[in-house]
């Protein structure tokens, strides 16, 4: 990795909450350059910058244009681990200053700034770095490679038309399906960290983190999130936001499936089909039209086989990278 050498006039300070309109011009200005599907929200920006929390002042870089202006941005936000200390890097640079070296320069910020947490951090593990980009980004993807970076592993974004028949499913005798409360949250914690222990990018989620990025943020609804109970134990669930600023930017009406799960012993007889199922169900008398979600295509449980199976289509493809230092 390339020291740190500024480029440019440009000056550098942390990211505040204050530039939060500027943040989502500068994504809306990369829309039909990157073909996203839009700018970034004020709700999903707000989510990161809390769980930042203090580290905001540390882990985030804002580089500022001679006019003041937004030229890039770099986040980092580190997960210790049992066996690793996993940091996620995130950096874009804005259309109007690409090709200035921004996009080498705040790459190596977040190698270095990670490389400080773990040295902090004063433990003995692996540290991990982890971004992604899409697998169209060709500029994005070289320069990840010519910096040490792994592919590492590929995910598709899927959709389905609520139009469509739903295929209905039933749950094996003894179980049944309840409907998100707040009373359960905690044991729904608790059966996501079983469901998903060992999962390939999926560290486990504290109490203090589960709210800020599952069950207490306001795209979460729980009125469309959905448990199956063994009696009083969850077996599976399946975690459904809204994103409306989102939707109301593309002019759709999407439901988002965030998060299906299964406990180990449960597996194989058919309680994600049913989750997906009346989740699809219920999105649809909600009045979304239609249903989307994100897929590790080398998931071990057969999940892109479940959703394909279940009429979701692949309409984008993402890359996940990583770079492991010791």
């Amino acid at each position: 990795m390339s020291e740190l050498t500024p480029p440019g006039n440009y000056t550098f300070r942390p990211i505040t909450p204050a530039d939060l309109r500027d943040i989502i011009d500068m994504t809306a200005a990369a829309v039909a350059i990157d073909r996203t599907e839009g700018p970034a929200t004020e709700e999903n920006l707000t989510q990161i910058f809390n769980i930042l929390g203090e580290n905001i002042g540390t882990n985030t870089l804002a580089v500022l244009g001679e006019d003041g202006e937004i030229a890039a941005l770099a986040l980092v936000i580190v997960r210790p681990g049992d066996e690793e200390l996993l940091a996620i890097l995130d950096g874009s640079v804005h259309v109007k200053h690409r090709g200035k070296g921004l996009g080498s320069y705040i790459l190596s910020w977040m190698e270095h700034r990670a490389q400080e947490e773990w040295r902090v951090s004063g433990r003995n593990l692996p540290l991990v770095l982890r971004t992604s980009c899409a697998d169209h980004l060709v500029d994005r993807i070289n320069l990840f490679e010519q910096n040490g970076f792994q592919a590492a592993r590929y995910a598709y974004k899927m959709r389905r038309d609520l139009a469509e028949s739903i295929l209905p499913v039933d749950l094996p005798g003894g179980l049944r399906m309840v409907t998100w409360s707040k009373e359960r949250d905690e044991q729904l914690r608790q059966a996501f960290n079983t469901a998903f222990k060992g999962s390939w990018g999926v560290p486990e989620i504290d109490e203090q983190l589960w709210p800020q990025i599952f069950t207490g943020i306001p795209k979460f609804r729980g009125d469309l999130s959905f448990l199956v109970l063994d009696r009083e134990r969850i077996m599976g669930f399946c975690i459904n936001w809204v994103d409306e600023a989102k939707n109301r930017q593309r002019n759709v009406k999407e439901g988002w499936i965030e998060a299906v799960g299964v406990i180990p012993e449960r597996r194989g007889i058919g309680i994600a089909s049913a989750l997906l199922s009346h989740s699809m169900d219920e999105f649809k008398a909600s009045g979304l039209e239609q249903a989307a979600l994100d897929v590790d295509t080398q998931n071990p449980t057969g999940a892109l086989r479940l959703y394909e199976k279940l009429g979701f289509i692949a309409v984008k493809r993402m890359i996940a990278f990583t770079k492991t230092l010791r």
